[in-house]
């Protein structure tokens, strides 16, 4: 017999590390921000405040997206102003739309007019966008052409997720626990160490698992719409002797 069905819950953030560097500062607000309370976006391809970007933008901050449970890209369409969208194969497979331009059709072979990126790497195919959203520093839409600045077949608009970048020089990290309905259980989180005075090293994962909300009636078979999805970023950032910051991340993913 199926356990009582319980209500979703989470449980605060702990630190993964005691030891914290005396010049850390409170959690980023809702994008990424100055001391001064300024969300500061990257859409012209350079930091540059919200509220001086010639463009239609829209910023969602990280610890927004935290709040608010987003953990699929399909997600981001209730927390962005006219970004919308429709699904041909199934869930986290996002054709976006904005202004009204979108794709219409489901073939995997063709690429919307509303451009997705991974830290600026150009996910072309609808397909490529399974993937889980986890310790981001923020996303950035753009609204209106921006073949400009994003390449070939962005006259919709671009949808930019970026990744938190390790951090010189500080030693922090977190971890979020959650339990809900189905047995489910989230798990994320994820440690920043500096490597010398002129390295660092962020290392971010995600888990998620849950039992099938459709009950299979076959005897020894598993319940229908189980969750079982597991995501790991690394990202090495350090500074040449010309003080330029490099980065390089690896990412790797499953969902089932």
């Amino acid at each position: 017999m199926r356990k009582p069905v319980l209500r979703a819950i989470g449980v605060p953030s702990i630190a993964l590390v005691a030891c914290l560097a005396a010049s850390v500062s409170a959690q980023e607000a809702e994008a990424t921000s100055d001391q001064s309370g300024e969300i500061i976006v990257t859409a012209n391809k350079r930091s540059e405040n919200l509220q001086d970007v010639p463009i239609s933008v829209s910023a969602v901050g990280g610890d927004a997206l935290e709040k608010g449970r987003t953990t699929q890209i399909d997600e981001l369409v209730t927390k962005v102003p006219n970004l919308q969208l429709t699904s041909t194969v199934g869930e986290n497979t996002p054709i976006f739309a904005l202004r009204g331009v979108s794709l219409n059709d489901f073939s995997l072979n063709q690429s919307g007019p509303v451009a997705t990126y991974y830290d600026e790497v150009y996910k072309g195919n609808f397909a490529l966008l399974g993937i889980a959203l986890f310790d981001l520093e923020r996303v950035e839409v753009l609204r209106g052409p921006q073949g400009t600045l994003y390449g070939k077949n962005t006259t919709g608009g671009a949808v930019n997720l970026i990744s938190r970048a390790p951090k010189l020089g500080e030693t922090s990290g977190y971890l979020n626990l959650g339990y809900g309905n189905f047995d489910r259980i989230d798990i994320n989180g994820a440690v920043n160490t500096p490597l010398g005075e002129n390295a660092a090293l962020r290392v971010a994962g995600t888990f998620a698992r849950a039992d099938g909300w459709f009950r299979n009636v076959l005897p020894g078979e598993p319940d229908l719409a189980s969750v079982s999805e597991y995501g790991v970023r690394a990202a090495h950032l350090w500074r040449d002797a010309g003080h330029h910051v490099l980065r390089q991340d690896g990412l790797r993913e499953r969902a089932g």
